[in-house]
């Protein structure tokens, strides 16, 4: 097949696919799911990028993960600077300044110190 062939043949598989989307569009079906999808991207838009802040999180850490747990407090507790909780967790594992709390901490929270 040469190389005009197949630019033509490529060329009728887009005009076919583009009146399939125009035959599905005139349905009620199409319609109705074409609507949608445009309220959807008004009340979401999507295209947003999501653009983090730097603030304060919580990380805590039940005494378990880092002495034996019969001796001891119940866990521990960090405040440090992220932008997200993965980073927080990073940024608490190589902290030197842990509180520690005086009630269970039962697995890892990594939360805001202050919510928005």
């Amino acid at each position: 097949m040469s190389k005009t062939n197949k630019n033509e043949e490529a060329q009728r598989q887009l005009q076919l696919a583009k009146l399939d989307e125009m035959l599905w569009l005139s349905t009620p079906l199409g319609k109705f799911m074409s609507s949608m999808s445009q309220q959807a991207k008004k009340v979401f838009p999507s295209s947003k990028t999501h653009r983090y802040t730097q603030r304060d999180w919580v990380v805590r850490i039940p005494n378990s993960f880092v002495t034996d747990s019969s001796k001891g407090s119940p866990g521990f507790q960090t405040v440090v600077t992220a932008e997200t909780p993965d980073q927080a967790l990073e940024a608490a594992s190589v902290s030197n300044t842990w509180e520690v709390l005086d009630f269970s901490v039962s697995d890892f929270q990594v939360f805001p110190n202050t919510p928005l």
